[in-house]
């Protein structure tokens, strides 16, 4: 099994992993090949946190001031954001606006405004005009969303199975370095945990 238990490096977070069958064959750094995953931070990180998160859950929106400030304050840290909508059709509409918005080069700004939202995304037309307000061309979106259907449907498509080989049953979920954590993490906890990954064997292939 190539994902090991963040319980070796700090007791953060209670829970049991079993890999089901293929997580064996599966390692970190294959999680960091999916290409369509947006990334922040450094490009030659030597941390790496993977979020698998959706725009409707609440911890996943306590989590995003955590990393952006994380981001902030070490130049040495990456974030890869995976999409990874269970709430629902509209919490799968956000998802493919927000990797829709890649190609006019506004995924952070939409990522930033969905999981900033003060509300829950209630439904397609909300999702339109938060995306709007975000800087996003509308009728570019459109053409976007069809045009790259395909391949937003493949990256979809790759983060629910990663999240299955990772045994996640819920969001957000964290992959860093290729220690799992289920739920999320306070920015205390998370200043806890970075050094100790730091000073940790590294991620295996």
């Amino acid at each position: 099994m190539l994902f090991r238990h963040v319980m070796a490096l700090a007791a953060l977070v209670a829970f049991a992993f079993s890999a089901p069958a293929g997580a064996g064959d599966y390692g970190f750094k294959d999680l960091l090949r999916e290409p369509g995953a947006p990334r922040g931070g450094a490009a030659d990180a030597d941390v790496v946190i993977v979020m698998y998160a959706d725009y409707n859950c609440g911890y996943c929106k306590r989590m995003e001031p955590v990393l952006a400030n994380a981001l902030k304050a070490d130049r040495r840290l990456a974030v890869v954001h995976k999409e990874w909508p269970i709430f629902g059709d509209v919490s799968e509409y956000a998802a493919r606006v927000a990797l829709a918005a890649t190609y006019q080069g506004r995924y952070d700004a939409v990522h930033r405004a969905f999981m900033l939202s003060p509300t829950r995304l209630s439904d397609k037309d909300m999702v339109e005009t938060v995306a709007r307000q975000a800087g996003v061309d509308g009728a570019r979106l459109a053409r976007d969303l069809k045009a790259h259907g395909r391949d937003i449907d493949a990256i979809l498509a790759r983060n629910a199975r990663e999240a299955g080989l990772l045994a996640l049953q819920g969001t957000p979920g964290l992959v860093i370095n290729g220690y799992l954590i289920r739920g999320a993490l306070s920015e205390d906890q998370l200043k806890d945990l970075i050094p100790k990954i730091r000073a940790a064997p590294p991620p295996a292939a």
